[in-house]
């Protein structure tokens, strides 16, 4: 039968297996992430008709003669990595991996592997495939129960993503924590300065999250001391309705330690007790006390307490001490003084002063001065007070000039500064004379100055090492030995050149030895003994050799081939090779070489002459570069020293010498004459520095009411100030200085109108101020504790603190709590029960408000939350909606603004993905060939994910057209083969006809 219609019947069956892939992949041109595949061929088995024969003397080599019988399928490869088109969907659910990974999904029995991101949420809230409902695989998210974080453990064990449960559907609510108040305060703001302040609101969530409006009220207090109140006068629900005087009664402003509170604040309702019911018109309001149970009606404790009239009428009332904890004529509170009380249970209390009174105050002596001096004539009063501006010695030099006050600086006429060192010195005031020193530093290049600061001595050295470079190539000494600077640093001799003639050099970097070494080999120079080449390993580095004794096979040596000539190696060679070793160090170096087809050695040994020449300098530096030995070293012979030389000094006392290393031949050009010092110098690592004195005259200015006295030795200078004032008038319009002059302080006056009046008067010599209080007083003082006083900066309006109302225990009194720039609390009763009061604290922070003029519009306004937008509270929120990242992290979306980590989606890689097996409905899964995955974040390996887009099939049409025709040409071809060997056999069996 003929060979080739077999080859040809071979030739049909393997084009007939590529048409049927290429149909595949046709078929697939619109499969979500098909993979395309692609077949090649290779020939089968070869019949030899004859052998191949070498070449002989005689005639040349003839090759084989072998006849093929026909093609096979060789493999079919998927192109598994090449990325598809992408198709967008916009559905959420619809994924695409970019890179080289997969998505891991499980059949119900085992993890397989897809590219069709086709997935979609199941009844169970379970992220699936929508082709067989497999569950997608990824880490769950979990929550740190004491940090709240919420995170990914990659680490933890695969599970199905359950992205949608009722635990999910809904993120809870949680109450305001924080708000700041910012904006100006404007002191010409007419709201803020009216009686009903200024309003603004404050939104705020409960935990239970429910929105609450809290309204604060700001009021003008003192201008010039930048002062304002904040009161919280009401908290609304969201439908404006008030939460009533039960719930207020339980909040306010500022903890007790930013109130400085230890006890109940007197004038403030008792914890537990609130107004129940307040009427305006009849004038009373009833008092209940809390259960806590918004099911029970709470009990009337008092009932028809007056809202306004005498502390008496409270005290009558029962409720003085019981709710306000006031004790009457405590020194504080009186039967007489009266009260006013809001809706809320607060009283403003009012004390009025019984009589007036007239203080008469004597002059004062001042400690400084004799005393005040006053003289009255007609209705004007001379008040003198002489002032002591200093004292100064009239013996010496005096004194330091920088030590002068600023007061006998003025008296004396000196202005600007001082030069240091400058000293005074006076005979009796009226000339003051200053030694003023003048300096002049000097430090030429080239000198360098170190102290002693135990011994006081200095050493000078001028000049510096001049600094040789030179570079020398290649490494023959004959090079090396070319440059003359080279010759001065080892200080070769002449003869150098030719006594080292051959040898090579090198120089070391730690202290410029030079080297020469000369090598002489010896070569093939050794006979044998009668041991025996026995092998060599050429796996080991360097290769090692093995010989052995001839009469003792077990007695062998292994060395290695090439090495240097320690005492081992010497005796393993020794024992081949006839030759004496002992005259070779153990530097020096030998290798041996192998004739497999003789098994024979032959050594050649490389033995090194070595010198080392030292360097008649210091300071040796080498680099290499680009093959260039550069030499750098340094000659000290020029440098100038000057030891023990004292730090500091009479000019004169310092040698010429010293002077003209710092350039300077004449030293008499720095004695200016002065009588009360002479030129000196300091020596320091700045340099020399020579000061000279002069002296400068300053003429005591007796005109501006300074004068001097002399006693003994000592100099006093003294100024006196006079000032004309009534003898009287207003204490507001009343001057310091007769205010100083009598002894008056701002506690002996009232400010405000009625205004006190004074008379200065002189009764049997002795001058007195009487002061006449004109009118009674009323103090009138609010109690509430949701009030605070803000503070600003009069210099530049920033905000200083808060402080809060609290009384003092004086009469008619009232302090401030400490200034706190604390956030202020706005503090919700922690006893309450959370079915009464469902609320957090909220920490106020007004470190951004300011007091500026803003057109006489104030910009205060309120928000929840801190600086950076946390802790502002929410609602409860419901699902809204599912995100993916890139990452493949799921993250769910609510209606209250918040996000939550739910899963991410586990991707696998292999290390060889062409090996994974197809399974069908775009499954693969792992073989032996493939390798195991490598579970891990998709953008681990470089890919990411998309959303809403699919990854369509890498098939190429035009290549599979253009494979399609290649391989119907094929088959048309072996068919005409199988037609024309028919045709032979047709004539074959025709020959017996």
């Amino acid at each position: 039968m003929l060979r080739s219609m077999y080859a040809g019947v071979a030739g049909l069956k393997t084009h007939q297996t590529k048409m049927d892939v290429i149909g595949n992949n046709i078929a697939n041109v619109n499969t979500t992430s098909f993979k395309s595949q692609s077949i090649s061929f290779s020939d089968l088995m070869y019949q030899t008709t004859q052998r191949a024969s070498g070449a002989t003397e005689t005639t040349g080599g003839v090759n084989a003669r072998q006849i093929g019988l026909g093609a096979q399928s060789a493999s079919i490869a998927t192109a598994i990595e090449t990325q598809g088109a992408t198709q967008t969907t916009n559905n959420p659910y619809d994924l695409m991996i970019s890179g080289d990974a997969f998505f891991i999904v499980n059949d119900g029995t085992q993890n397989v592997y897809t590219r069709d991101g086709s997935f979609y949420v199941d009844g169970n809230g379970n992220l699936a495939t929508q082709s067989d409902g497999y569950y997608i695989m990824g880490w769950m998210a979990v929550t740190d129960e004491d940090t709240g974080v919420t995170s990914i453990n990659t680490n933890g064990g695969l599970t199905k993503l359950q992205i949608m449960s009722d635990e999910t559907s809904t993120f809870p609510p949680e109450g305001t924590s924080q708000a700041v108040v910012s904006g100006n305060i404007d002191a010409k703001d007419t709201n803020i300065t009216s009686s009903a302040g200024k309003t603004i609101a404050l939104e705020f969530y409960d935990n239970l999250g429910y929105l609450y409006t809290a309204e604060f009220t700001i009021k003008d207090v003192d201008d010039e001391k930048n002062t304002y109140t904040m009161t919280l006068t009401d908290i609304m629900d969201s439908d404006g309705v008030s939460v009533g005087a039960e719930q207020l009664a339980n909040v306010h402003l500022g903890s007790d330690a930013q109130a400085g509170v230890t006890d109940q604040v007197p004038g403030v309702l008792k914890s537990g007790y609130y107004v129940s019911n307040y009427s305006a018109s009849k004038g009373t309001a009833d008092f209940s006390q809390s259960d806590s149970d918004v099911t029970t009606t709470d009990t009337v404790m008092f009932s028809g307490v007056p809202t306004s009239g005498t502390l008496a009428d409270l005290n009558n009332a029962g409720v003085l001490s019981e709710i306000y904890n006031i004790v009457l004529d405590d020194k504080k509170f009186y039967s007489v003084d009266t009260y006013t009380m809001d809706n809320l249970g607060n009283l403003t209390i009012s004390h009025t002063g019984t009589s007036s009174t007239t203080t008469q105050k004597s002059l004062v002596s001042d400690t400084n001065t004799s005393s005040y001096k006053v003289t009255i004539s007609g209705d004007d009063a001379t008040i003198s007070y002489k002032t002591v501006t200093g004292t100064l010695t009239s013996d010496g030099a005096g004194g330091n000039a920088q030590k002068l006050t600023s007061a006998m600086k003025a008296a004396y006429g000196i202005t600007g500064t001082i030069s240091g060192n400058t000293t005074y010195h006076t005979d009796d005031g009226s000339t003051l004379t200053l030694t003023v020193p003048r300096t002049k530093t000097l430090y030429p290049s080239g000198v360098e100055i170190t102290t002693n600061t135990i011994t006081g001595m200095a050493t000078i050295v001028k000049g510096s090492p001049v600094t040789y470079k030179t570079a020398v190539k290649g490494d023959d000494f004959s090079e090396f030995y070319a440059d003359t600077n080279i010759r001065k640093y080892y200080n070769l001799p002449d003869d150098a050149a030719t006594t080292y003639a051959g040898y090579k050099y090198a120089i070391s970097t730690s202290d410029g030895t030079l080297s020469l070494s000369k090598t002489t080999t010896y070569d093939d120079a050794f006979n044998t003994t009668d041991y025996t080449y026995v092998s060599q390993d050429t796996s080991k580095t360097p290769v090692e050799i093995t010989i052995k004794d001839a009469n003792d096979d077990t007695k062998t040596y292994t060395f290695k081939k090439t090495g240097t000539l320690d005492d081992t190696t010497k005796a393993a060679i020794a024992a081949y090779f006839t030759t004496d070793l002992s005259s070779y160090g153990a530097s020096d170096t030998y290798e041996i070489t192998v004739n497999e087809e003789t098994k024979t050695m032959s050594i050649s040994i490389t033995k090194t002459d070595f010198y080392a020449i030292s360097s008649t300098y210091k300071d040796i530096v080498t680099v290499s570069s680009s093959g260039t030995s550069k030499v750098q070293y340094s000659d000290s012979s020029n440098v100038i020293t000057k030891n023990n030389i004292p730090v500091n000094g009479d000019l004169s006392e310092l040698s010429q010498d010293v002077l003209e290393i710092f350039g300077e031949t004449d030293a008499s050009k720095y004695d200016l004459g002065s009588d009360y010092a002479d030129t000196t110098y300091v020596l320091s690592t700045s340099g020399l520095q020579i000061t000279s004195y002069s002296d400068e005259d300053k003429t005591l200015k007796t005109t501006e009411g300074y004068s001097a006295s002399k006693t003994g030795n000592v100099v006093t200078i003294s100024l006196t100030t006079s000032e004309d004032v009534p003898t009287s008038g207003q204490m507001t319009s009343l001057s310091s200085m007769a205010k100083n002059a009598f002894g008056v302080s701002s506690s002996d006056f009232d400010t405000s109108e009625p205004y006190d009046t004074y008379e200065i008067i002189v009764a049997n010599g002795e001058v007195t101020l009487t002061i006449t209080d004109n009118s009674y007083k009323t103090v009138a003082t609010e109690y509430n504790r949701n009030e605070m006083t803000l503070n600003y900066d009069h210099a530049n309006g920033s905000y200083t603190g808060a402080t809060f109302k609290q009384a003092d225990g004086s009469e008619n009194g009232i302090s401030y709590s400490t200034i706190t720039t604390d956030k202020i609390i706005m503090n919700f009763n922690p006893d309450m029960d959370d079915t009464v009061n469902p609320w957090t604290d909220v920490y106020l922070d007004l470190s951004t408000t300011t007091n500026f003029n803003s057109s006489g519009t104030s910009t205060l306004q309120a928000s929840k939350g801190d600086l950076a937008g946390n802790n502002t509270g929410r609602m409860m929120g419901t699902m809204t909606g599912i995100t993916i990242s890139k990452d493949g992290k799921v993250s769910a979306s609510y209606s209250n603004g918040q996000t939550l980590l739910l899963g991410q989606i586990a991707s696998a890689t292999f290390a060889n993905a062409s090996g994974l097996e197809k399974a069908g409905n775009n499954l693969y899964t792992a073989t032996l060939n493939s390798g195991d995955p490598v579970v891990q974040d998709i953008t681990v390996g470089g890919g990411s994910i998309s959303t809403g887009v699919l990854e369509m099939s890498n098939v190429d049409l035009s290549n599979e057209f253009t494979n399609m025709i290649t391989a119907q040409r094929g088959f048309q071809a072996n068919s005409r083969i199988i037609t024309v060997s028919d045709t032979l056999l047709e004539e074959l069996t025709n020959l017996k006809r």
